[in-house]
């Protein structure tokens, strides 16, 4: 027998059917594809999302380190000069420029340097009084200022006498000790310039007139003292003396002492005495020194005392005029 079956009955089925299928499961390929596509998504979301500003307290701008101070010794605030090399320290084989110039300028002098006799024009307790005197070279005393020095037993003057020339000022300084003791300054400038002629012995004879005038009256009436150094020739000088009175303008002669050289002069001005050239001085020497087995000349005490003190110095400057 042919079965109908109504279609009620078929749609039934049909239902039951499909429910009664598992449910397919996705692939791998759709895992990973959604796994991608869901990580993606939470990537764009973390670079599109814009995070809301926190507020966080402000860190102070980096301040720049100060500065070093400058520290300088001795000076203003002026900008420092450039270096020169710092202090130069002094060869002890050769004196300073300065001193140099000093010995140049009173070696046109150093006719002096030897023993003098004077006489003097005025008296003195019924006399006329009589002294001997010697120059010599003094680099001692005081090394940066050399000069020639004397000392009298007998002047109605003077005592002892130093005289150096001051480069700064361009003169002469001629400081007396007094007989009582005291001490006086007088400046120096040549009143007659240094000449030199030809004398009967055939030899080149120096005269010259350097007046010095105290700066400072040291006389207890305020008189001035003023002494003119005459050269006559190398062997003979006649020192003038005179005295300011008070409120005078002029300077009037109150003696002369007549000078003349004993013995032989020991500095000639003209040159060239061979191996018994002074080694300090250049005028004649009379008087051997020696050093390291070498024999050298001097012309009086005083330089052979200077000599003696550093033989080095006056070798090594004697070396060097020689170039």
């Amino acid at each position: 027998m042919t079965r109908f079956w109504s279609p009620l009955l078929l749609l039934t089925l049909l239902l039951g059917c499909q429910q009664s299928q598992p449910t397919p499961e996705p692939s791998n390929a759709q895992s990973e594809s959604g796994a991608e596509t869901q990580n993606s998504g939470q990537q764009d979301a973390s670079v599109i999302a814009i995070p809301d500003p926190v507020d966080t307290p402000s860190q102070p701008a980096e301040e720049p380190l100060p500065e070093l101070p400058i520290i300088s010794f001795g000076g203003g605030g002026a900008d420092p000069a450039p270096a020169t090399g710092g202090m130069q320290a002094k060869s002890p084989g050769k004196p300073q420029a300065g001193t140099e110039t000093v010995i140049a300028q009173l070696k046109d002098l150093q006719v002096l340097l030897g023993t003098w006799r004077g006489i003097t024009q005025k008296e003195y307790d019924g006399f006329k009084a009589v002294d001997e005197t010697e120059w010599v070279w003094d680099f001692q005393s005081q090394p940066e200022q050399p000069a020639l020095v004397m000392e009298s037993d007998k002047s109605p003057y003077y005592r002892k006498a130093r005289l150096t020339y001051q480069p700064a000022e361009d003169n002469y300084l001629l400081t007396l000790t007094t007989p009582e003791g005291g001490e006086s300054q007088l400046v120096g400038l040549f009143s007659e310039e240094i000449t030199d002629e030809t004398g009967d012995n055939g030899k080149p004879q120096r005269s010259y007139k350097l007046t010095f005038t105290e700066t400072a009256p040291s006389d207890d009436d305020g008189q001035a003292l003023q002494l003119v150094l005459n050269q006559k020739n190398n062997d003979r000088y006649m020192l003038e003396v005179y005295r300011q009175r008070r409120g005078a303008d002029r300077f009037f002669r109150v003696d002369t002492v007549s000078t003349q050289r004993e013995g032989t002069s020991l500095a000639q001005i003209d040159e060239g005495y061979g191996e018994k050239t002074c080694i300090i001085s250049g005028g004649l020497g009379t008087i051997t020194v020696s050093h390291n087995g070498q024999t050298y000349y001097v012309c009086c005490t005083g330089c052979k005392a200077a000599f003696e003190d550093d033989p080095e110095r006056w070798i090594a400057r004697a070396e060097e005029q020689k170039e």
